[in-house]
């Protein structure tokens, strides 16, 4: 094989929502030669092995793309690679970075989420505490067992796209909800130790694409100031968080990343 795009997701990771996006993205860099290009579903949530872990963290889900990445490398020996990180998947592939760069061509790194910021901590501490997280996983659990119901929560929550119905009916498989709470619980003593900051000023700018959105609610405005001074990034307007939902929108991040390569 030739090439390998591989895109490791936010949280929760559903992969057929990245399926379109990702497409595009191998149909725009219009790379020679076969190409392969999987998402990769984060440790406890891709319904193809049951995880039964008292609490999964985000040390887990970066060790589990590791083992993963390292077997598609040996099985496929491709002489192109590309990650692709979004959102939580961004901090994955920062982590994996001093691994993998040596036969990573680019790393595309969009929307990152490096952990919690003042815009969002105080819904993220409701997954911290366990009564406020059982509360959350039972009120979830209810709207998920009707389909109307649940088509009405997401479509408010995420507007009207292709997906309103595919999410809930993933995201409502045997001990999934259960370990993307636990994963969310983790966030604030995890991504303290983790110190995205120093790895990102370690990434050889030549190898790293940087894609934000406007009014992030994800991602502080601050996250592009921190940067290091030559690292190369691309605010795009008329996108969001989760520009993946929306054909307008992907194609708008997988063109920026076909021009910049």
């Amino acid at each position: 094989m030739q090439n390998l795009v591989l895109l490791i997701p936010g949280n929760p990771s559903v992969p057929g929502v990245y399926d379109p996006f990702l497409d595009q993205v191998a149909k725009d860099l219009n790379l020679k030669g076969d190409t392969l290009h999987k998402v990769l579903p984060h440790l406890g949530q891709c319904n193809q092995i049951m995880v039964k872990k008292k609490k999964i963290t985000v040390r887990d889900v970066i060790e589990d793309h590791r083992k993963t990445i390292r077997n598609l490398l040996s099985i496929h020996s491709p002489q192109r690679v590309i990650i692709i990180g979004h959102s939580l998947g961004s901090a994955v592939t920062i982590s994996l970075y001093e691994e993998f760069s040596p036969v990573v061509e680019k790393f595309f790194i969009l929307c990152p989420f490096l952990g919690p910021s003042a815009n969002n901590k105080g819904y993220l501490k409701l997954f911290k505490n366990p009564i406020s997280r059982l509360g959350m996983i039972g009120i979830t659990h209810t709207g998920l067992k009707n389909k109307k119901v649940s088509h009405f929560i997401f479509k408010r929550w995420l507007g009207e796209t292709p997906f309103t119905q595919h999410i809930p009916r993933e995201i409502k498989k045997p001990l999934y909800l259960k370990n993307f709470f636990s994963l969310v619980s983790t966030y604030f003593d995890e991504f303290e130790e983790l110190d995205m900051k120093a790895k990102v000023k370690a990434m050889d700018f030549s190898k790293v694409f940087f894609i934000f959105a406007p009014d992030d609610y994800w991602v502080p405005e601050e996250a592009i100031n921190e940067l290091p001074k030559d690292m190369p990034f691309k605010k795009c307007s008329g996108i969001s968080h989760d520009f993946c939902l929306r054909e307008s929108q992907y194609k708008v991040v997988s063109k920026a990343l076909a021009e910049h390569l």
